[in-house]
């Protein structure tokens, strides 16, 4: 049951996300984009990391990927497919034109996230997904996003770490348990977030962007906020487990 409902969502989070893919590739630049000042190629590789990784956990939710087998040449070829009319098409939309060093942007994208889920299984898979798309769009704009899109980065940076952080707590599974005051649950929950985001910033920094302290609480703010949250609804489900537990004892 659990497979059946990760399955649902990764297909609502691709139906949601392909089209929006489209639309984005087929109307003019938007000014806030020229002006981040990203590598149009890095976009490429990232849209489309995200776009194979949504498709082949949505069409083989229970395989690890295996190239012997038909299926993972038949999501790239699909992938390569849409990329190469979504190349051609960009010559009718205005500021934009076909470039082969896009589709070969995108297949880079798409056997790169090919290759994640032929060595990792779905939830470190798309841990790693998270956090290269994190990285890549915190370190590779050149233009200070904060001053850009201040409420937007605020959110990314909540959004995404709080995301991270799930995804992260899905990946320790049963290893540690959760509840009674657990601290070493606590602190290997914290452990790979606080890293990332300790990781990002050291490298922006590096790269020569200004240090953005309120990204960093909005990232931090993520990360505990969504260890709380879990932490009490992980309280809830232990309390409903416990109460047809007691009452059948009483009976």
């Amino acid at each position: 049951m659990a497979m059946l409902r990760r399955q649902k969502a990764t297909i609502v989070a691709l139906a949601l996300y392909w089209p929006t893919l489209f639309v984005l590739a087929h109307i003019p630049v938007p000014e806030v984009v020229r002006r981040a000042g990203m590598s149009d190629k890095s976009l490429h590789v990232l849209m489309y990391l995200i776009l194979t990784f949504l498709l082949w956990s949505a069409l083989k939710p229970q395989s690890k990927l295996d190239w012997r087998r038909l299926a993972p040449w038949l999501t790239l070829a699909i992938v390569l497919g849409y990329a190469a009319c979504d190349e051609y098409l960009q010559r009718f939309v205005a500021g934009r034109s076909m470039d082969a060093r896009d589709l070969v942007a995108d297949a880079i994208g798409a056997a790169a996230a090919l290759g994640v889920v032929s060595v990792f299984s779905f939830w470190p898979a798309a841990l790693i997904i998270t956090g290269a798309t994190i990285y890549t769009l915190t370190v590779f704009t050149r233009a200070n996003l904060t001053e850009l899109l201040p409420v937007t980065t605020t959110v990314f940076h909540l959004g995404t770490y709080g995301f991270f952080t799930l995804l992260w707590i899905a990946c320790l599974g049963r290893r540690f348990a959760v509840g009674r005051g657990d601290r070493r649950w606590l602190g290997a929950s914290m452990i790979a977030p606080l890293g990332m985001l300790l990781v990002t910033k050291a490298s922006a920094l590096i790269s020569g962007k200004a240090f953005e302290g309120w990204d960093v609480v909005a990232g931090v703010a993520g990360i505990f906020g969504t260890i709380a949250i879990y932490c009490f609804l992980a309280r809830l489900r232990e309390r409903a487990a416990k109460g047809p537990a007691l009452s059948g004892a009483e009976a």
